[in-house]
């Protein structure tokens, strides 16, 4: 009974551990927040896009650094930067969770806009076919004139 009691003490003190974490070190160039809510977009972008490629069977191996070096390049990061800034983001979760909603928000708000370029691309397309009148526009183009029915002279001619 003894034995048991002092493993379940043994199991108690054991899942009491609490992991100390030190605070992410300041990067050397840290990113400002609103700079970095608009990195994060822009990652979640590019992974979305590979994402689909790779459903799509439109993918290829470089696509993703492709994406990731156009970030890069927009944002005038390094790898190294943009892993030491999210280290940094990371070890504070609540602040990161924060970030993560305001890109999500973007993102949100990204997709909304495509959406009314999408309606407003299809209601131009309609209101195009409806204005349309195939009819009148065959008849203009070709110079359609239409066929009369032919007179008695024409189907049976007198001699005289």
């Amino acid at each position: 009974m003894r034995r048991y009691f002092f493993l379940v003490i043994l199991f108690l003190f054991s899942g009491c551990y609490q992991e100390h974490r030190l605070k992410g070190e300041k990067p050397e160039r840290l990113l400002p927040e609103d700079t970095f809510v608009m990195v994060l977009t822009h990652i979640q972008l590019a992974d979305g896009a590979v994402e689909y490629q790779r459903e799509h069977h439109h993918y290829k191996p470089n696509d993703n650094d492709r994406y990731y070096s156009y970030i890069y390049q927009k944002f005038h990061l390094t790898p190294k930067e943009l892993k030491d800034n999210l280290d940094y983001y990371n070890s504070d979760p609540v602040k990161m969770e924060q970030l993560y909603d305001k890109a999500l928000a973007l993102l949100t708000e990204i997709q909304g806009n495509l959406e009314v370029q999408q309606k407003i691309r299809e209601q131009k397309i309609k209101d195009s076919l409806a204005k349309l009148d195939t009819n009148h526009y065959v008849r203009i183009k070709i110079n359609f004139k239409p066929k009369k029915e032919p007179t008695l002279k024409e189907i049976w001619p007198t001699p005289w």
